[in-house]
């Protein structure tokens, strides 16, 4: 009787400590579900669990999951919440059954790559790196690029017009990050395009990245490009290993590891607050755009994220069609950061979408394939 009573007592304890474990975990993922409504130059600290959606939606599958097979009715906490955000998770995560789609003549191919300003990887010399860079973009085949930290001479062996001329796309616009300008080389944005190019602007946002908006002809119908890059969280490469390499902190003295994660929540933090203002503004110039837009660049925030919601509330995401898979396109990170982003107007059909895994840069190229309708 007493070893019964004992079992029982056990049970209940066990069951209570899952329990408070699934409050925690489903608190903070209702606020991360919170972070793509909640502006974070208003109230930032939802902002922070936007960034780990996905584990968060995961592990309440599973405490959803042992409520089930355990015949306790807990399931039902979680699962109202795992619903409103099955959305959100189609944007770090997707299958895609089908995509055996027939491309026709008329069809064009689109690729955003933030190329880290063509920096050298430590170890390769920089012909080789070059090369392979430029064979990276050229592999694809893209009818339009458009680049971010972009930084190359406009003449020269590795320039402009010698990636124009290996990719064949004639037609270019490119912004620098700052207004000043030397006519020598590009800092910043660009868009190379195979399509002729009638009218480029840029667009200022606060922080004082310096997005482009390019206006292309297309089969005798205007298309807009738009190129952005939005505000980064500056992170500097000793800070970097902590995201690199979370299970080395033994290799590091612990007070500098404490010392580097409270820089990098403030610097998080920082950037949360000046991309809001940026995603507003980019979203109400798609708003204002006479022609159909199709909207490429570097978030640095992911799909759960205020800045995600409030660009793509117009646009359409090829991924949560078309993709297969956790997406991930920075590679500087053991957790799948899904910050690149190719979004169009309803005006297109995707055909085709593709992360190409690379090295020669901390971003991984993104391709989509659209058809105008």
């Amino acid at each position: 009787m007493k070893s019964k009573n004992k079992k029982t007592n056990f049970i209940q304890i066990l069951t209570s400590l899952f329990l408070f474990s699934h409050f925690v975990v489903l608190s903070a993922f209702i606020f991360s579900l919170m972070a793509g409504s909640i502006p974070p130059d208003k109230l930032w600290i939802f902002s922070f669990f936007g960034l780990i959606f996905l584990p968060l939606y995961i592990a309440n599958v599973g405490f959803t999951a042992l409520w089930i097979i355990m015949r306790r009715k807990f399931w039902m906490i979680s699962i109202i919440p795992l619903v409103f955000g099955f959305m959100t998770l189609r944007g770090h995560f997707n299958i895609c059954f089908s995509d055996n789609h027939k491309l026709t003549e008329g069809d064009f191919k689109v690729m955003t790559f933030n190329v880290r300003g063509f920096e050298p990887i430590q170890g390769i010399k920089h012909d080789d790196f070059m090369q392979k860079s430029f064979s990276t973009i050229e592999n694809e085949h893209p009818d339009i690029v458009c680049f971010q930290d972009f930084n190359l001479p406009f003449n020269g062996k590795y320039s402009i017009n010698s990636l124009q001329k290996i990719l064949s796309l004639p037609y270019s616009a490119s912004r620098n990050y700052t207004l000043y300008s030397d006519n020598i080389s590009v800092s910043g944005v660009a868009v190379f395009s195979k399509y002729p190019i009638i009218e480029s602007k840029s667009i200022e946002v606060d922080s004082g990245y310096i997005c482009v908006s390019t206006d292309v002809l297309y089969n005798k119908c205007k298309i807009r490009l738009i190129s952005i890059h939005l505000q980064s969280y500056s992170l500097y490469n000793e800070e970097k290993v902590i995201l690199r390499a979370p299970r080395s902190f033994s290799n590091f003295d612990q007070q500098r590891i404490n010392k580097d994660s409270r820089k990098i929540a403030w610097k998080l933090r920082w950037a949360f607050r000046r991309r809001a203002p940026e995603a507003r503004k980019i979203a109400e110039f798609v708003a204002n755009s006479p022609y159909p837009v199709i909207l490429c660049g570097d978030f640095n925030d992911t799909p759960a994220s205020y800045v995600y919601k409030t660009i793509s509330k117009s646009l359409k995401d090829p991924f949560t069609i078309l993709g297969t898979g956790i997406a991930r396109t920075y590679n500087e990170s053991k957790y799948p950061f899904r910050i690149d982003y190719i979004l169009h107007s309803k005006q297109f059909k995707s055909l085709d979408y593709h992360i190409i895994p690379t090295k020669m840069s901390d971003h991984n190229p993104v391709t989509a394939v659209f058809r105008m309708e």
